[in-house]
């Protein structure tokens, strides 16, 4: 989380710094027309302002917490043996989304593959990411690149797909969600397109609960609610998306769901 704010505080800044340098290419350009604006020039000021202490404040926050600990590799492997999932989005053009411990360490990353440079590049675009035109392929990763599990999103018009694979290319379930529903839905099948679970969410940013078909809770999320807000690297945080998973969950389960809430989540 400490390299997460220290890139906010740099982007940031970076971001008000381009801000004025356009302004002021404006102004000489269009000198005649936008000079005695002042409407224009306290509003701009006023932007450069907040991003400006924006990227002071985050660097603060940075410089108080600790150096991120070493990950334990032979524990968050491709083994993938986590029991919750905290995402958390990274300042980037790139999506990249890292799964953080509830102290803050970095244990996996959800990027666009690199396999696909052309796609992965048109996913700073929004309307792109989420397999919109063409499929759009993501890897989960360890800290030390060593791919975990790949699943493709694609938007087939009349419902959203979801495509996970093993480390190894294996295709072991697929995710299918209506795409005109207003609640979050889904049916995941396994690899030989048996049906294994059904889910549906109260609303569209609301409680998620998967559960099995004799009713036990699989995984779940709550809207709002994050077990770690009240540690030092997360209360600065407007929002922190947290996934419970049940303890004996098996390793397609737990990455099927990390695809899946992935998508739920992405936007929040």
């Amino acid at each position: 989380m400490k390299h997460i704010y220290e890139k906010t505080a740099k982007y940031t800044k970076y971001g008000s710094l381009f801000l004025v340098g356009i302004y002021i290419v404006l102004l000489i350009v269009f000198r005649d027309l936008m000079w005695n604006d002042y409407e224009n020039h306290i509003a701009v000021g006023l932007t450069f302002f907040i991003l400006y202490c924006s990227s002071f404040f985050f660097q603060q926050v940075a410089k108080k917490l600790p150096d991120e600990q070493q990950v334990d590799s032979n524990y968050y492997s491709a083994d993938f043996p986590v029991q919750e999932l905290n995402f958390q989005r990274d300042v980037s053009l790139i999506p990249l989304t890292y799964l953080v411990s509830g102290t803050g360490e970095r244990l996996y990353k959800v990027t666009p593959t690199d396999e696909q440079p052309f796609r992965m590049k048109l996913t700073t675009l929004s309307i792109f990411k989420m397999g919109m035109f063409f499929p759009i392929t993501y890897q989960l990763k360890t800290m030390d690149e060593k791919v975990v599990s790949t699943f493709t999103i694609q938007n087939k018009l009349k419902f959203m797909q979801i495509k996970v694979f093993e480390h190894n290319h294996t295709h072991v379930s697929t995710i299918v969600m209506s795409t005109i529903s207003i609640k979050n839905r889904a049916i995941i099948f396994d690899a030989n397109n048996e049906k294994l679970l059904q889910m549906e969410a109260k609303s569209m940013y609301g409680d998620i609960d998967v559960k099995d078909i004799d009713g036990h809770l699989l995984a779940a999320y709550r809207f709002g609610i994050f077990p770690y807000a009240t540690h030092p690297v997360f209360e600065v945080q407007a929002m922190n998306v947290h996934v419970s998973l049940a303890h004996n969950l098996t390793h397609t389960e737990r990455l099927t769901f990390t695809a899946l809430f992935y998508y739920w989540t992405a936007n929040q």
